[in-house]
């Protein structure tokens, strides 16, 4: 194995002081008592894992999962509280790019310095340091103190330091946040160059379908422990699972406005057409047919009903009903029930929520009344089809060479 984590446990500790806290720390020892016991938090809870050598592995999860610190603790960069880790081969660390550059000394000094770190000697440094300063487009800030460097350009010169060590192992964190279009495309090139060579791999991203196309494992973290371990689609689909946990603990909050203004009240929201109740599972042909039953709690006179179709926390598509001619007349007590159907639904695999929305009068600019993730459904599709938040119905064919018939 070129990784093997075992048993690692992460804690950090954690000092907030108050005004008070800081003035009593200018009085005498005897007036201000024993020290504060400090705060702490664990990061990370009783992580093991192994990466087999030749292999391109991802760390995902959200914000604050303990992937940023994973990486750190396999790159030596802090010690784990508890646990083991061994790591078997030089390695290079494409993460906090820049971040121990001197900027008094210039972009050639640097270099030197990061690659003597990293264990390379002046001969291999100089016969690498134009390919460095070629990758990161820096040719003409060869001997600029780094200070002068904006932060993309000192991230940028970091990326390719570490690419162009022919490491065994390679860490990567975020690579794509750094340098422009033309630059990601370099860095994606040259990992698929390691790739192919053999190199180790482990990646942090959040980009789905660089993860699927470059890693044979992945390792889901949530909140510091592994939730899920396996090929990168069950990764993500536990990723998905796990940010649905999180909305549903929000259900309290789902009522936005004013109730007693709306002058409808939302009874019930019903999604037929799929397989299953609760939440129905479709596939992207299929046609959603979403019931809205309401009820006047007054004389009602060209009001409108909106209803939204969104992912997680993102609105992907939203509607009126008198844009299609369609008002809601009704007097107080009435009961109203209307339909809208998606055919076809034409999203991507993924969890999906429908948000309603009243509208006092078929003119009004905001609703009066939100209910968001009044009802929920699952969409899915063969692991093949690809990525992204739609599903646009789409035939390839091959017009000339290859294997064009």
């Amino acid at each position: 194995m070129a990784i093997t984590v075992s048993g690692v446990w992460k804690r950090y500790r954690l000092r907030s002081e108050s005004l008070k806290e800081l003035v009593g720390s200018l009085l005498p020892r005897r007036r201000r008592g024993p020290p504060p016991r400090p705060k702490s938090m664990w990061a990370l809870s009783d992580v093991s894992f192994q990466v087999e050598r030749g292999s391109t592995f991802a760390l995902v999860g959200a914000n604050g999962s303990g992937k940023s610190t994973m990486l750190k603790l396999i790159a030596a960069m802090m010690k784990p509280t508890r646990g083991s880790i061994r790591v078997d081969g030089r390695l290079s660390l494409l993460s906090f790019l820049g971040g121990s550059f001197h900027g008094d000394l210039t972009g050639r000094e640097n270099v030197f310095m990061e690659g003597a770190l990293l264990g390379l000697s002046r001969r291999e440094l100089r016969a690498k340091l134009d390919a460095i300063f070629d990758f990161a487009g820096l040719e003409t800030f060869i001997d600029v103190p780094v200070k002068f460097y904006s932060s993309g350009m000192a991230l940028r010169l970091g990326f390719a330091i570490a690419a162009h060590i022919e490491p065994e192992v390679l860490l990567i964190d975020k690579a794509f946040a750094v340098g422009d279009t033309a630059f990601r495309d370099r860095c994606l090139g040259k990992m698929l160059d390691f790739k192919a060579a053999g190199t180790t791999m482990v990646l942090v991203s959040h980009e789905r379908y660089l993860v699927e196309q470059l890693c044979d494992t992945a390792v889901l973290l949530d909140h510091g422990r592994i939730v899920a371990h396996g090929r990168p689609e069950e990764a993500f689909a536990a990723y998905e699972r796990v940010n649905e946990a999180a909305e549903k603990e929000t259900d309290a909050d789902d009522l936005e406005g004013e109730p007693m203004r709306s002058p409808l009240h939302i009874e019930r929201v019903e999604i037929t057409g799929g397989e299953g109740e609760g939440e129905p599972l479709f596939h992207p042909d299929d046609a959603l047919v979403a019931r809205i039953h309401l009820r006047a709690q007054q004389d009602v006179s060209g009001g409108s009903l909106g209803i939204q179709v969104a992912r997680e926390w993102h609105v992907l598509h939203g509607t009126r009903c008198n844009r299609q001619g369609i008002e809601i007349n009704a007097r107080a007590g009435e009961r109203v029930t209307l339909e809208i159907e998606y055919r076809p639904l034409s999203l991507a695999r993924g969890s999906y929520a429908l948000h309603v929305l009243i509208y006092e009068h078929r003119l009004a600019v905001s609703p009066v009344l939100v209910l968001k993730r009044a009802a929920r459904f699952r969409v899915t599709l063969p692991e093949a089809e690809g990525v992204g938040l739609i599903r646009l119905a789409h035939t390839w064919r091959l017009l000339n060479g290859g294997n064009a018939p």
